[in-house]
């Protein structure tokens, strides 16, 4: 259900959220990710691995896993840029609406 008065709410807590997943976005998961294609692909080379497991391994089981890895890599990755892009926009709508106002003129403060 959605909030169609235009409210939003952000807490401390989504703040931390939203930081710690593009963190892991942009380090642990997309390290991990890489890794297993890596190693993945060493493994269809026959001259690390052969045999008849290594041969169903290389032409229809890796092949399939390293599509799959292609899709979740690339919803990751517009997962990082909805994420920042909505960390940017909290971030902005956060910021005072005082230092966007223009100056018309300026006031002595004695006289206040």
């Amino acid at each position: 259900m959605s909030d169609v008065s235009g409210t939003v709410k952000v807490t401390a807590e989504a703040h931390l959220h939203i930081n710690q997943l593009l963190s892991l976005l942009n380090g642990p998961l997309s390290d991990v990710l890489s890794q297993v294609t890596s190693h993945g692909l060493a493994l269809t080379d026959p001259l690390v691995w052969q045999g008849p497991a290594a041969t169903n391994f290389a032409s229809a089981i890796w092949p399939e896993v390293q599509s799959q890895l292609g899709t979740v890599t690339s919803a990751l990755t517009g997962l990082q840029g909805q994420v920042a892009g909505i960390l940017n926009s909290i971030t902005a709508a956060g910021a005072s609406p005082l230092s966007s106002l223009p100056v018309v003129s300026s006031l002595p403060l004695g006289s206040l």
